[in-house]
């Protein structure tokens, strides 16, 4: 084996500005506007801070490390980010108005009394906290109640592991389908896609989205809310139907009741 390598320069580091919080304690700082190349809180507390229009070109992470960072009445309001892994953060009656935010990921993240619009682009919530991970949160579950998700798109977005979508405002309109007793539903529709006749290519796709439905509301998750298009399968036409089956179950968000079909 040969290795070779050359100098192509060195790299401006001083172009690069990183915002660190490393065991802060900040009230009332405006970090509005700005642009960086990175930003990470370890075990710190923000309270009225302002993040809006705010930019990281790389993924930030709001709750580096093992520490618990929290945002107490803090504004994100027109904040483009890819998120990431959302890490220890913890997230208190915070704003986040006219947003776009992709790819978070939140195994240990809180969330209470926050407003969402704009767009969420691929992101998963949990109610619990990994097993792993208990041991040194000195938890198990997260704090998940209060949001107000009613002005966002949510887009190939899960709420996983125990969440109460009860307890949240959801979005309307005919794209989402909101299911209050998701494993009964998702039990009615499996039982009469068995029934379908003709092609099995076709039942089978049915099945392998049933199957997507029945992880997402698997570990806890009583409530789902699903939303067109955010699963691939093979036609429109099948998940069309699957939806149909799923319909008699579905109810607008907030509602308590729901028209159970007949099993006769």
């Amino acid at each position: 084996m040969r290795v070779e390598a050359r100098v192509v320069g060195k790299i401006d580091m001083s172009r690069y500005e990183d915002i660190v919080l490393k065991h802060e304690r900040l009230r009332g700082v405006d970090y509005s506007g700005r642009t960086v190349d990175g930003f990470c809180a370890v075990g710190s507390r923000l309270e009225g801070c302002r993040f809006n229009n705010f930019r990281v070109r790389s993924c930030p992470c709001f709750g580096a490390g093992r520490e618990m960072s929290e945002f107490v009445d803090c504004s994100f309001d027109g904040a483009h980010l890819d998120m990431g892994s959302g890490g220890c953060a913890r997230f208190v009656r915070c704003s986040f108005r006219n947003v776009v935010l992709r790819g978070w990921r939140c195994d240990r993240v809180e969330m209470i009394d926050c407003v969402f619009s704009g767009r969420i682009k691929t992101a998963i919530f949990n109610g619990t906290v990994p097993v792993e991970e208990r041991s040194f949160l000195h938890r198990e579950r997260n704090e998940f109640h209060g949001n107000d998700f009613s002005g966002v798109d949510l887009i190939d977005v899960a709420f996983r592991r125990g969440i109460d979508l009860t307890q949240q405002r959801l979005p309307a309109g005919p794209q989402y389908l909101y299911l209050p007793d998701a494993a009964a539903a998702l039990a009615y529709a499996q039982a009469e896609v068995a029934k379908w006749q003709g092609d099995a290519g076709v039942r089978k796709d049915a099945f392998s989205l049933l199957r997507a439905y029945q992880f997402e509301a698997s570990n806890g998750q009583r409530q789902l809310l699903l939303r067109v298009g955010d699963y691939s399968v093979h036609s429109r036409e099948v998940a069309d139907g699957v939806w149909a089956l799923l319909r008699p179950y579905a109810v607008a968000p907030g509602s308590a009741s729901f028209d159970r079909p007949s099993e006769t």
